[in-house]
């Protein structure tokens, strides 16, 4: 006899065939398959709207840039004042953008980390 064979129980106690097993085996494996597909599906899903997002915040900064510039063309010394305000608000809506980037790939990294330790 082979002492490395070991009969599979299941939950309720029931000692699975080999034929039983292999067909237990092989429905985890699709039900991996199936999660894994659908764990890139939200990952190309999560990409996509991380680039629109940075994609988005790219334009209103040019926008914001774009206004400034107008604006300091028609307004003299408090022009100066408002380009300031505006250079602060683009600095700030840039840390904003950079932030949920980080936080969108922290999010995306732990969601691949924790499927595949399943």
């Amino acid at each position: 006899m082979n002492d490395r064979w070991e009969n599979p129980y299941e939950e309720d106690g029931l000692t699975l065939g080999p034929e039983e097993a292999l067909l237990r085996e092989t429905e985890k494996t699709k039900a991996l398959k199936v999660e894994r597909l659908q764990l890139k599906d939200t990952i190309e899903k999560l990409q996509s709207k991380n680039d629109n997002l940075a994609n988005k915040n790219q334009s209103l900064e040019k926008k914001i840039i774009s206004l400034s510039e107008q604006s300091s063309s028609k307004v003299g010394s408090r022009t100066n004042q408002h380009q300031v305000l505006s250079g602060m608000k683009q600095i700030n809506n840039i840390k904003w953008a950079y932030l949920l980037l980080i936080f969108n790939l922290t999010a995306l990294i732990i969601l691949i980390i924790s499927h595949l330790k399943q």
